[in-house]
């Protein structure tokens, strides 16, 4: 099984199958948001199982983004080629010295998830990335929004989406697994604690709007003695310790919604008009963490 079938499995190597829990939360930190409702186990891959000792070319980005998104590969390539002829990717190198960027794989990543499910999609796969690669971190009051998170402190209130999936990506390959290392009341992993990082990427059409989710969940494992009937794997139990989130959301600038506008089709009757079609797409921490562990500086064990 590849690295990728282990992610879109909710499964990781080397690691026991947990079954027939329950979860008791003794303490709660954070913004919780609704009640927990735990029906079974995900095991969540990090980052920090996967590396790469090499330099990253632009093929390696398109390998990997097809393979996660499940899109064929001779699509992405030439939605790459089009990021590069608009001027949204920049070129370093030539040849097998091409060198690819969390920057550029942010890039691409935005701009194979925005495409729409129908309709002129590789064509215009400039016009889509700008949509939704140009969207603003926007607070409910309507004021410009910013991560309170480490590793993301340094983006910009009403920074691009663009821009937070990127410093998400160093983020991941600098070795970002435990709630700790994101959020600042949070205690570091120890004495049995994990911490199951999950990272939501979410796009919705036809208006460009987007929103990022980042929630780390503290959790004791331990076992009970006993077996699952069915299968004869071991059955854990486990005690919620914490559970942390933060989500931001982004959208158009008036003078993108204005140029967005301008572009929909006119009604005879009613004007222009935003489609009744609706979409959302997601992308996860799965694809986020592979592609960050292609610039992971990390050195394996």
């Amino acid at each position: 099984m590849s690295d990728a079938e282990l992610l879109r499995n909710g499964s990781c190597p080397d690691k026991p199958r947990r079954s027939g829990w329950r979860c008791n939360c003794t303490t709660f930190q954070g913004n919780l948001g609704s009640h927990l409702n735990f029906s079974r186990m995900e095991l969540t891959c990090s980052s920090s199982e996967f590396y790469s000792d090499e330099m990253t070319a632009p093929s390696n980005i398109i390998d990997a983004v097809s393979d996660l998104l499940g899109v064929a590969r001779a699509t992405v390539a030439l939605q790459d080629r089009m990021l590069v002829t608009s001027g949204h990717r920049s070129i370093t190198g030539r040849g097998r010295a091409a060198r690819g960027s969390p920057e550029s794989a942010a890039a691409l990543l935005l701009a194979v998830a925005a495409t729409p499910l129908s309709g002129p999609g590789v064509k215009e796969t400039a016009v889509h990335y700008e949509r939704y690669a140009r969207l603003a971190a926007i607070a409910e009051s309507g004021d410009w929004a910013a991560w309170p998170l480490k590793h993301l402190g340094s983006l910009p209130a009403g920074h691009s989406l663009h821009e937070a999936i990127a410093a998400i990506i160093v983020a991941l390959g600098e070795g970002v697994t435990q709630a700790s290392d994101l959020f600042l009341d949070a205690a570091p992993d120890a004495d049995g604690v994990t911490t199951d990082l999950r990272i939501d990427v979410e796009l919705e059409a036809p208006w460009p709007h987007a929103a990022i989710t980042i929630r780390a969940d503290q959790r004791r494992y331990y076992q009970t003695g006993e077996v699952d009937p069915a299968d004869g794997v071991p059955i854990f139990h486990e005690d919620c310790i914490a559970q942390f989130k933060c989500r931001i959301e982004y959208r158009q600038t008036r003078e993108e919604a204005e140029k967005y506008f301008d572009t929909l089709p006119r009604h005879p009757k009613a004007g222009r008009r935003t489609p009744d079609l609706r979409q959302t797409r997601r992308f996860t921490i799965a694809t986020l963490a592979h592609i960050a562990a292609l610039f992971s500086n990390r050195v394996k064990p």
